[in-house]
């Protein structure tokens, strides 16, 4: 009996007519994208791409950013790091649009969910080396793209300019772990040593070239001849990439760029408290447990934007009712949108999503649920009132105006406070009332749009407790040599009888590392360079202040700044919270909005 031979890739191209319709045909046949990388030699990414009918519109090589990269690193001066940022926008070659993003470093505004364990594990993947020994070197190296320069084979450059551009955009619609493992080492594995530096820098959102995005500007502007505040001003207004992208329309293009309502304005972030920074005499006000909504109105038109810049005014309408009360021509308010019980006082977070989710309701569904859930704005700024752009008052002026504009009734409680003793009183009273806790704002400060800013804080206690275990304890450095510093928490899967990791604790007092040392010892499975692998043994109760998506641990999510409260001595590690628990948390924090630093 004969053996038939299956047909190699170029033959099922040949057959086809090009790799797209080839591996269409394959997944149609039944294998899956990592059977066919495997058996066709196809990288792994380029298989997504042509599932996804996306394909790179042209040829330039990937190298010829990366030379502009190397060349960006040797140069000290930020004025020659201008020069030649100016050089790569006259690139003909490129859309201004590609161009920014290379320069910015942010090749998409969502969120990759990649962290530095993904990309360790992707580097040790693409080269055929250890995971130990990627960690080896990022321990004397300390930066995961000279990691990835260093372990990567030499090759040939394959990589196109718009197949790296593309093939990052495709990541957040990556939901498995292992599928984002695949995904990024075969691109790295096809890139040059330092192609893969520079992607994996792309990918954890830091070049590494010593500018900022001014500098950019400043090159757009060199560039295009438009002066640079007229830059600053479309970027302040429609996002930095979207500004940079208009500087080639010249002068008149970007003078067109004003604020107006009916324009979403990406709103001023808070960081979480830091009492140094703090301006007294400070306005503090409530933190309520709701939806950022900022409010448009001109004439008879009202427009609600949520954080992410969702239109909701149909979602919303007896908030259009309550801003045709605001006493303006045309305005743009900065509010929270909260759902209320029948005397007004507010409700969770998780009652108001039965309100924004879903967006697109019949008639009747809204009906029934306006019945069932009532809602209510609290304001707390106005950036723009009848032709005039306010955001660069300070906060004390902005607030007469917004006193003026919007009724009594829908403005957020607060108080104006002239040290930390009447601040920390504001704030037991907040959380007397049940409500989230305090938002502290500079009295001087601008209202400075997209940013995260030292001007405001959100003062909050720490959320639920969650019990959990210590899985590994990481070798402390510098005055903590000889304990161990840092230890691996991780929750279970009842079901598969596993545990998965949640993030790292550190920060205990030196008695009570004294006292884990011993445990660890005692319960020790393995060790590598930087920490011992222990039998889960001990639980411990730990609060945080928020739990966010990410790679880097196996449960799919991290504790953001997570404390021991207590050692549980009564509970045994089948007894710890579940990754179910830890999912339910997340889903009713209060929302979040995500804002990524270029």
């Amino acid at each position: 009996m004969s053996i038939v031979k299956p047909p190699s890739f170029e033959e099922l191209v040949k057959t086809y007519g090009s790799p797209k319709k080839a591996i269409l045909h394959l997944i149609e046949a039944g294998f899956s994208p990592e059977q066919i990388e495997w058996k066709m030699d196809i990288p792994y990414y380029r298989i997504r791409l042509h599932m996804e009918d996306i394909e790179p519109k042209t040829s330039m090589p990937f190298s010829k950013i990366v030379e502009v990269y190397e060349r960006l690193a040797i140069i000290r001066g930020k004025k020659g790091k201008e020069t030649e940022l100016a050089k790569f926008f006259q690139n003909p070659d490129l859309a201004l649009e590609i161009k920014a993003r290379f320069a910015l470093g942010a090749l998409t505004q969502e969120s990759l969910k990649i962290g530095p364990g993904l990309i360790e594990r992707s580097i040790s993947l693409a080269a055929g080396a250890p995971i130990s020994e990627v960690k080896k070197l990022l321990i004397d190296y300390g930066e995961h793209g000279e990691v990835a320069y260093l372990l990567k084979k030499p090759s040939d450059s394959e990589l196109t300019v718009d197949e790296v551009y593309e093939a990052i955009n495709l990541l957040p619609k990556m939901k498995g772990i292992r599928e984002r493992e695949l995904y990024v080492s075969s691109l790295l594995r096809v890139g040059t040593p330092t192609e893969a530096k520079y992607i994996v820098r792309l990918l954890l959102g830091d070049l590494k070239l010593g500018y900022y995005t001014r500098t950019v500007i400043m090159a757009a502007a060199r560039a295009y001849e438009v002066p640079p505040e007229l830059i600053e001003n479309a970027c302040a207004i429609l996002g930095i990439t979207e500004g940079i992208t208009l500087a080639s329309g010249g002068m008149l293009k970007l003078s067109e760029v004003k604020m107006r309502p009916g324009q979403f304005i990406t709103p001023q972030l808070a960081h979480l408290y830091e009492p140094d920074k703090v301006v007294y005499p400070a306005r503090a006000e409530y933190k309520l447990d709701g939806s950022r909504l900022q409010i448009h109105k001109w004439g008879t038109h009202i427009l609600l934007y949520s954080r992410r810049g969702v239109e909701k005014s149909k979602t919303l309408p007896e908030i259009v009712e309550s801003a045709e009360k605001f006493d303006a021509q045309s305005c743009i308010v900065d509010s929270e949108v909260i759902a209320v019980d029948d005397a007004g006082n507010p409700l969770p977070f998780q009652t108001l999503l039965e309100r924004t989710v879903p967006r697109e309701l019949t008639p009747e569904e809204l009906e029934g649920r306006k019945e069932k859930v009532k809602v209510t704005i609290k304001a707390f700024d106005i950036l723009f009132l009848n032709g005039q752009k306010l955001v660069d008052l300070p906060l004390s002026i902005r607030r007469k105006y917004l006193l003026e504009v919007v009724p009594a009734e829908y403005i957020v409680e607060g108080i104006d406070c002239q040290n930390e003793v009447e601040l920390m009183r504001f704030y037991e009273e907040a959380l007397k009332k049940k409500l989230e806790g305090i938002v502290v704002k500079n009295l001087n400060s601008p209202y400075e749009i997209g940013q995260r800013t030292y001007t405001w804080f959100k003062l909050k206690p720490e959320r639920d407790t969650i019990d959990c275990t210590i899985v590994k304890a990481l070798y402390g450095k510098g005055k903590r040599v000889g304990l161990y510093s840092s230890f691996l928490l991780a929750v279970r899967d009842p079901s598969e009888k596993k545990l998965y990791t949640i993030g790292k604790v550190s920060n205990l007092p030196e008695e009570t590392m004294g006292s884990l040392k011993t445990i660890i010892e005692n319960t020790k499975i393995s060790e590598d360079d930087e920490s011992v692998f222990v039998k889960p043994s001990i639980v411990v109760e730990v609060t945080y202040q928020e739990i966010q998506e990410t790679d880097e641990y196996t449960s799919g999510f991290a504790l953001r700044v997570p404390k021991i409260v207590r050692f549980r001595m009564d509970k045994t590690v089948d007894e710890i919270d579940s990754v179910e628990k830890l999912k339910k948390l997340h889903e009713l924090q209060y929302d979040r909005y995500e804002v990524r630093t270029i």
